[in-house]
């Protein structure tokens, strides 16, 4: 994020970067959460609680594409982008710290 921040450098941009990122971790948390109540339960609810979070990410970006197009104090770009980087930066860190296989 420090990385992107010195790339984009406008205001727009860096709020971009901030909204992004905010909600992939958003999306990330909710989607972790929902996994873990998940396990331990019949392997079908685990199914549905997967797929709900994918369902979850990608109603997510689609929200921000729709909420950023057009929007003169946003970066559509920066916005979109930060959100798909930090999204899987949390599957590497989040998900895979909480949901490790034992």
């Amino acid at each position: 994020m420090l990385a992107a921040g010195r790339i984009w450098s406008s205001e727009a941009e860096r709020k971009s970067l901030l909204i992004g990122t905010a909600a992939a971790w958003a999306a990330s948390s909710v989607s972790v959460a929902w996994l873990l109540w998940a396990r331990g339960r019949p392997m079908k609810i685990f199914w549905w609680a997967f797929g709900g979070g994918m369902v979850l990410r990608a109603g997510v970006l689609a929200a921000l594409a729709v909420w950023g197009y057009g929007r003169e104090s946003v970066s559509f770009e920066a916005l979109l982008l930060s959100y798909v980087f930090a999204l899987l930066a949390l599957l590497l860190t989040l998900e895979m710290r909480h949901l490790k296989i034992q």
